[in-house]
């Protein structure tokens, strides 16, 4: 999947950072940093990998027209989504 860009808005920014700890410029990392693609069941996508400081993380995002990733929510891998990253990743 190729991702041209983010869009960030004071919802989405505000979410992650205050609702999850996790800061836009961490989340983009995880798109850059040998990634895994899933689709959700509510037909968004998920993104599963590494921050450049080896924080693993899980990213849900909108895909939108012209490679545009929204992201909507995410968290901290547990133990054994950490597995199932490790173990899809090419």
């Amino acid at each position: 999947m190729r991702i041209n860009d983010f869009e960030w808005d004071e919802g989405n920014a505000l979410h992650l950072q205050l609702g999850h700890g996790i800061a836009p410029e961490e989340a983009e990392e995880v798109f850059a940093n040998n990634p895994f693609f899933k689709r959700t069941k509510k037909g968004h996508y998920a993104v599963f990998g590494p921050t450049f400081e080896g924080r693993y993380l899980t990213v849900v995002f909108e895909l939108k027209s012209k490679g545009i990733a929204r992201p909507i929510t995410g968290w901290d891998m547990r133990r054994a989504e950490i597995q199932y990253y490790k173990k899809h990743r090419r």
